[in-house]
């Protein structure tokens, strides 16, 4: 039986905002499992951006060491608790229910839908995004305080974008049953919903579901 990750990211409005966090605190999407989040990326820092965490061999890429370093990093910073899953599950209907300006749905079978993007980015922009690992709650001041930093992460030059997009393709080749994830979609759509929220003034979530 196999499974499938869903990386969610959705608008909703500042009063459900301020709801979960009132009826879950410490449990809602952000709040890391394991601090400090950045200390645990020392390893990383001061290597190229660019350095691959895969060996090429005629059957694709293989995992090193590393990419099963940061897939642990991207696991231990997410709560898995059963509160946890409950406040999930009730930001689930909280944001819309389709795919649109509202709402990014990126899937990965037998994968992480996050953690391409995050090898991808390298630490110094995937750390500019809100949250950790893709996880965050966030009210309508928030998103606009961050938008300017997950512009800079994600706003990428073509040929910048042209290397995310190879290093999310050999991620998701060889960590997950997903050679054919959207990379552009995973570059463009966190970014347009965080837009949309703060055009609209509204709040927004981010969440790994597994089904």
């Amino acid at each position: 039986m196999s499974v499938t990750g869903f990386w969610i990211v959705g608008v909703l409005p500042d009063a459900d905002v301020a709801r979960v966090r009132r009826v879950f605190p410490g449990h809602t999407p952000g709040t890391p499992t394991a601090a400090p989040w950045p200390g645990r990326l020392d390893w990383w820092y001061g290597r190229s951006a660019a350095e691959t965490f895969f060996e090429p061999t005629p059957h694709g890429p293989r995992p090193t060491d590393d990419a099963l370093r940061w897939q642990e990093c991207v696991d231990v910073m997410r709560p898995v608790d059963e509160s946890a899953e409950e406040v999930r599950d009730e930001l689930m209907a909280l944001v819309p229910q389709q795919e649109g300006a509202g709402l990014f749905c990126a899937a990965a079978r037998k994968g992480d839908p996050f953690a391409p993007l995050g090898y991808a980015l390298g630490p110094e922009r995937m750390l500019r995004l809100p949250g950790a690992c893709g996880e965050f709650l966030l009210d309508a001041s928030e998103v606009r305080a961050a938008l300017p930093a997950a512009e800079a992460a994600l706003d990428l030059s073509r040929e910048s974008r042209s290397t995310v997009i190879d290093r999310v393709r050999d991620w998701t080749t060889a960590m997950a049953d997903a050679s054919g994830h959207n990379a552009d979609d995973l570059i463009d759509g966190p970014l347009r919903v965080l837009r949309h929220a703060g055009q609209q003034g509204l709040g927004a979530v981010g969440m790994t579901r597994w089904y």
